[in-house]
């Protein structure tokens, strides 16, 4: 049974001084130091990333918020459009892919910045932690390694995300601390700021509805009526004209089977398929949920935890698996299983002590998780502060209440500054090993960066060699269109999609996957180009439309 609430380590006031302030310059201008070597010049291997930079784009240039890949203009995205937005600012001076990637990549950095400020504030004044465990779950988040991937090595809009996610909870707080029977006024800015962070929040991932109304429940339990309602009417007004936008503008059943894959989907749509993106034509049904839900818990509690915690100690078990499977095993169950112990004590004694936005925000976040077809990493990560803070927490309780059994008074910071200055010193040693290893770092069975080489060698071949009249059929297609400007459309075979290919003329498929290119084309086609890597890049011709064979599935 859980003992009464632990409370966190007190400050002395949660006031933050000048040296708190130049601690956390310091631990900043630390981190800034990885981000400096570990920024590399890839973009667009994820292919979501690939159409944030190609909308970027259409808007820097002019052209408006739309998927300038495809052959027939005006069709509008799935994605929301604050992120492109943010992302056409460097475009508009830096207009060349893949030369302009590093000032691309300079907004998540930015992100990544203003996410530790924020966490610095919120922790220290709102969850009243002494000032160097407040920095150390700081650098922690900065150096999470899920989410310095996403900044250094894609053009993702996880850190903006992130960013966006802690900003929400500083200033929910700070309007709810500052509110009750007793304030004087109103407090207008604090309620103007939450308006628009929870109007941004949601332009940029449609995720973040959740944490929106983790908010509002939030103000609603804290009796705040009139800066809900106001809040709401700010927020609903931005927000509204977007969905009215996006409703006028629905792509055509026509514009759907030109375009193809996920940019043209719904999340209705999306949620109901296999794997969220892929149309496999086998939608999932009711009954299949609960085993979804099933296996994406499993997946959070096998490596979820130990990802964030300390993805250096999961690398070394992979490894490891190859020479002693058992063992590794072994080991990976128990590490995660003690992590996951100590973030879920942690959050329930947090809870216990009192519910935040944050709290709720976790809770459904969690939820949207399981439920969601899809790799749980890239939903964890921005969630990345708040699983150190509640595995701290969690360490905490477990040294008082062993200390409770030992008869021994205490508070529970020292173990804890124990156990957080070692997961410190995990994650430097894995950003070390990253910075020295670069080549031998790999997300699948090849170089990351190798994998963009190997894309920059192929679009080079592709421009001199296909002309530009030609539509492009590709598995990449917006990564294609800004390599080479070639009109594209995506790569999704069925029978409908094998005749439009054949009555647009179009010829050329160009397979460039990272994660693999395993593609069966109907026919006896000639592979025109062919880089032999791991993912076995191909540029292939799939001949005359009238000679080309019907489609069996």
């Amino acid at each position: 049974m859980i003992e009464p609430a632990v409370s966190p380590v007190p400050t002395d006031d949660g006031t933050v001084s000048r040296r708190d302030l130049i601690l956390l310059g310091g631990t900043l201008g630390f981190s800034l130091f990885f981000y400096y070597f570990l920024t590399d010049r890839v973009a667009g291997l994820f292919a979501d990333d690939a159409w944030y930079a190609l909308l970027a784009k259409s808007i820097a240039t002019g052209q408006g918020y739309q998927v300038i890949n495809s052959p027939t203009p005006g069709i509008l995205p799935l994605y929301p459009p604050l992120y492109p937005l943010l992302l056409s600012i460097p475009f508009r001076f830096f207009q060349e892919f893949p030369e302009n990637v590093t000032a691309l990549k300079s907004i998540s950095l930015i992100a990544m910045i203003g996410l530790g400020v924020s966490s610095f504030f919120y922790f220290r004044k709102y969850r009243e932690l002494k000032v160097n465990l407040t920095l150390i779950i700081v650098t922690l988040t900065l150096l999470c390694q899920p989410l310095m991937f996403l900044a250094t090595s894609s053009l993702m809009s996880e850190c903006v995300f992130a960013f966006e996610m802690m900003t929400l909870y500083l200033v929910a707080e700070r309007l709810v601390r500052g509110g009750g029977a007793g304030r004087q006024g109103f407090d207008w800015i604090n309620v103007l700021l939450l308006a628009a962070l929870v109007a941004s929040i949601y332009l940029t991932r449609s995720i973040g509805l959740v944490l929106v109304v983790a908010v509002l429940i939030d103000l609603v339990w804290k009796r705040l009526f009139r800066e809900l309602a106001l809040v709401i009417l700010i927020s609903g007004l931005v927000v509204g004209a977007w969905t009215l936008h996006t409703s006028s503008r629905v792509p055509t059943p026509e514009q759907r089977l030109e375009q193809g894959g996920n940019i043209i989907m719904n999340y209705r749509e999306a949620f109901w398929q296999r794997v969220a993106g892929v149309d496999s034509g086998k939608p999932v049904t009711w009954r299949e949920l609960p085993e979804r839900v099933w296996q994406n818990t499993k997946t959070v509690i096998d490596t979820g935890a130990l990802n964030i915690c300390a993805p250096v100690l999961l690398r070394g078990l992979q490894t490891l698996k190859s020479s002693e499977p058992e063992l590794a095993a072994i080991l990976k169950i128990l590490i995660s299983a003690v992590l996951i112990l100590l973030i879920v004590c942690g959050y329930l004694c947090t809870v216990r002590s009192g519910v935040t936005a944050a709290e709720l925000g976790v809770l459904l976040m969690f939820g949207v998780i399981v439920l969601w077809p899809f790799e749980s990493r890239r939903f964890l990560a921005p969630m990345a502060p708040f699983i150190y803070f509640y595995l701290f927490q969690g360490v905490r309780y477990v040294s008082r209440l062993t200390d409770r059994i030992r008869k021994i008074q205490t508070d529970g910071r020292a173990p804890t500054m124990v156990v957080a200055f070692v997961i410190l010193m995990i994650s430097l040693t894995g950003q070390g090993w990253t910075m020295f290893n670069r080549q031998g770092a790999s997300l699948m069975s090849f170089s990351w960066e190798a994998a963009f080489e190997d894309n920059v060698r192929l679009m080079s071949w592709v421009s001199a060699n296909i002309p530009k009249s030609e539509v492009v059929i590709s598995n990449n297609p917006a990564l294609l269109t800004l390599f080479t400007g070639h009109k594209s459309v995506n790569l999704e075979l069925t029978q409908q999609r094998w005749e439009m290919f054949r009555r647009g003329g179009y010829r050329y498929v160009v397979l460039h996957r990272f994660d693999g290119n395993n593609v069966t084309l109907p026919g006896n086609n000639r592979v025109l180009y062919r880089i032999r890597n791991e993912a076995n890049f191909e540029v292939i011709d799939l001949g005359p439309p009238a000679a080309r064979p019907a489609f069996a599935p």
